[in-house]
């Protein structure tokens, strides 16, 4: 199922009350990727950016993904605070 089929079928359970913790399941299931369900949640619940990844990247359904991006993200940091630092 594509992006925009995806959100279609969930908006009409989030209209009727679909906890975001369930959402983030449903999105998952459906086969979206934790970005394309980070920007999911912004659009069905109107969330900030920081709480919708927070939101999705909390959740266990995505916890493989989230310890494997791990060392990047760390890489990344690090990399930022050299360029702080010159």
């Amino acid at each position: 199922m594509n992006y925009d089929a995806v959100i279609a079928s969930v908006r009409e359970d989030v209209r009727q009350g679909l906890s975001v913790e369930k959402a983030v399941v449903a999105l998952h299931d459906a086969g979206l990727t934790i970005v394309q369900s980070i920007k999911a949640l912004i659009e069905l619940y109107g969330m900030p950016l920081n709480d919708a990844k927070s939101a999705a990247a909390s959740h266990p359904v995505w916890g493989r993904v989230v310890k494997a991006a791990e060392p990047l993200h760390d890489e990344l940091e690090a990399y930022a605070d050299r360029l702080k630092n010159r």
